[in-house]
This record gives structure tokens, C-alpha cells and sequence, in this order.
């Protein structure tokens, strides 16, 4: 056999190979670039942030859940009994207001009829530059309209074992998790004073408050506005439902070793200021449910709780309880103010 013909068979060869991979990725299609999950075929659905997007593309929905790991924990089915929408799940471990509120903007363009929006307003991620995100090397060829660079995908290397673990996944008898299950982790971590400790820093003892510069208050001022109000404005028939979640009491004592208590209520105030401003925004606060924070039994660290305070959060949402209004807000955090700056720390180890 002459080399040429040796070459062309083996680009043949190669370019069936790699179109035979292409067709089988396009079909079963792991993430949900191209359709919704296949019936027939059972999907594990990890890695949300190359699912969410394909889930908010496809699926049949009204309302939204997402947020940070705050919110991984939700129940769906709650939600949609008290509120009576057809909710699905999007949550964005450890992301930034621009990584949430872009993804928003997709889901928005993709489904311009969604009633309402559950979401965390993570204190955590106030003082952040507007366009920061969290993740990086985020599968823009998922996220896009362009078929061009789908061949990023089809014939992609990671992507194959995802592929084969749908097969796997099917064969082996299991089932697409639910959207109350996709993305939950609160079953595979142990909760208590013990486990909170273990993740605890030691703490340094500052002697004066921390003071936050112009510049830091101007940033976080942009984060809130361009990212969040401006995505709330813009979508005036959505009603927002944002909360901030409920951090434990070891998070408190942290902000008080460090002198930060101040800066993180100032920063509270100054996000709860901004996003009343809109008349689509229902916005809560839970700092005085001493019940649950003050019990390091509903937390695995100093800020994650379990999936019963994620019920707890929507049945206060759905009763309109801890809501923070115009009227209200200013002196909610002056109690706030006063409760944590007064507190026996010391207790929380004893």
C-alpha cells in the first residue's frame, strides 16, 4: 500500500472516529446543551455550572431558584406548593452577584415569562468588584448562541466520560435526580458545634474597627447597582425574592474578634438602601432568629445550614415574615446592631 492511500485511510479513519464521538455527545448530550434530558435515559446531573444553563434553556419552568451554596439546599417542591409556580433550580456554588445575575439574563432571554425569582444576597459577596465572577474557565461554548464553537463541546475530551456516565448512570438503574435533590449536599456533611469548630480559624484579637474607604463603599455600591438592581428594573414583570441568608453565630463571633461587625452591617444597609429602591424586590433578613443561629446544631461551618433552615427560610418568605421594608429596615438593624455588639461569645464554645 502506497503512503498516500495509507494517509487517506487513516484521516478517514480518524475523521469517522471523531464524527461517530461528535453524533453520540449531540445525542445523549450530558449537559443539556441541545435538548432536555432524553427519555429513556437516566442523567446524574452534577457539575451545575455546566448544567444550569441547558436546564434554564430546555426545561418547563415559571419561577427560579438560584443563588450561591446558600440555596442548593431548597426544596423546589416547597416552593412551588406555597407559591403556587413551576420553579426549577439553578444554584452557583460560591458565586459572585455578576456570576448569578448573568445567568439570570440568560434564563430571562431564554424564558421571558418567569413570574418570580428566589435568590441568596449573599453578605459575603457585597464587597466585590461588579464584574468579578468566582469560577474560572466558565464553558462559554455552552453558554452561547453560537454553533461554531459548540465543536468545543462535541469534541471535547472531559466530555466523554460525562457521556458515558449517563449510559452508566441508566444501565446501572438510577434516576434523574429531582430539582429538590440537584445540586444538595446537606445529607453528605455533618452539622453541630464540633464540626463548626473544626472548620474555625484562630482568631486574632484587633484592637480597633475596621473602617471601609470611599473606594470600598463605592465598589460595593456598583456591585449592588449594575448587577442587581439594574437586572431587577429590567425585568419589572418578575417579583425578585431575596434574602440574606442566615449565617451562624460563629460567623458573628468572627466579625466581632476582628472588629468587622460594623462593615458588615454598614454593607447590609448600604445593599438593603439600593434594592428597595425597586418595587419587584421582596427583600428578608433573618439576624434575629436566634433560634437558629445561635444553634451551631443547623450549621456544618460558620455560615452553611441545613436543608430544614432552607424550609424555615420559605416559609417565612411565603408568609412575608422578616421582610425588610422601607418603614422597617433602618431600625431591624439598629436591633441588629445592638443584639451582636452585646453578645456572650465566650458561650457559643463553652
Amino acid at each position: 500500500m502506497d503512503s498516500k492511500k495509507w494517509n487517506l485511510i487513516v484521516l478517514g479513519g480518524t475523521g469517522g472516529l471523531l464524527l461517530l464521538l461528535a453524533v453520540v455527545t449531540i445525542v445523549i448530550d450530558p449537559f443539556l446543551h441541545f435538548h432536555k434530558p432524553l427519555e429513556g435515559l437516566e442523567y446524574p446531573m452534577k457539575d451545575e455550572r455546566y448544567l444550569n444553563d441547558g436546564i434554564a434553556r430546555w426545561f418547563d419552568y415559571d419561577a427560579i431558584i438560584t443563588g450561591t451554596s446558600m440555596t442548593q439546599n431548597f426544596k423546589v417542591s416547597e416552593w412551588n406548593e406555597k407559591m403556587g409556580v413551576n420553579a426549577i433550580k439553578t444554584s452557583y456554588s460560591g458565586a459572585s452577584f455578576h456570576e448569578i445575575t448573568e445567568s439570570l439574563r440568560r434564563a430571562f432571554s431564554y424564558n421571558p415569562d418567569v413570574k418570580i425569582v428566589l435568590c441568596s444576597l449573599d453578605s459575603s459577596r457585597i464587597m466585590y468588584p461588579a464584574d468579578k465572577d468566582e469560577y474560572e474557565g466558565y464553558p462559554e461554548y455552552l453558554y452561547n448562541a453560537n454553533p461554531f464553537d459548540d465543536v468545543e463541546y462535541v469534541l471535547n475530551k472531559e466530555v466523554m466520560p460525562k457521556t458515558l456516565a449517563v449510559i452508566n448512570y441508566t444501565r446501572a438503574g438510577e434516576k434523574t435526580p429531582s430539582m429538590d435533590v440537584y445540586g444538595s449536599w446537606s445529607q453528605y456533611h455533618t452539622f453541630g458545634r464540633d464540626a463548626v469548630a473544626k472548620t474555625m480559624a484562630q482568631l486574632p484579637e484587633i484592637s480597633e474597627e475596621v473602617v471601609l474607604s470611599e473606594e470600598e463603599l463605592a465598589m460595593a455600591r456598583e456591585n449592588v447597582e449594575k448587577n442587581w438592581l439594574e437586572l431587577v428594573k429590567q425585568n419589572p414583570s418578575t417579583e425578585f425574592y431575596l434574602f440574606f441568608p442566615p449565617y451562624s453565630i460563629a460567623y458573628w463571633d468572627a466579625l466581632h474578634h476582628t472588629k468587622q461587625m460594623d462593615v458588615h452591617i454598614q454593607l447590609e444597609l448600604l445593599a438593603t438602601e439600593i434594592m428597595l429602591q425597586a418595587e419587584n424586590v421582596h427583600l428578608y433578613a433573618f439576624w434575629d432568629w436566634m433560634d437558629v443561629i445561635g444553634n451551631l446544631d443547623n450549621y456544618m461551618d460558620s455560615m452553611h445550614y441545613s436543608e430544614e433552615i432552607n424550609s424555615k427560610i420559605i416559609d417565612a418568605i411565603a408568609s412575608t415574615e422578616s421582610e425588610l421594608t422601607k418603614e422597617n429596615y433602618k431600625a431591624y438593624y439598629e436591633g441588629i446592631r445592638e443584639l451582636y455588639s452585646n453578645y456572650d461569645y465566650d458561650a457559643v464554645w463553652e
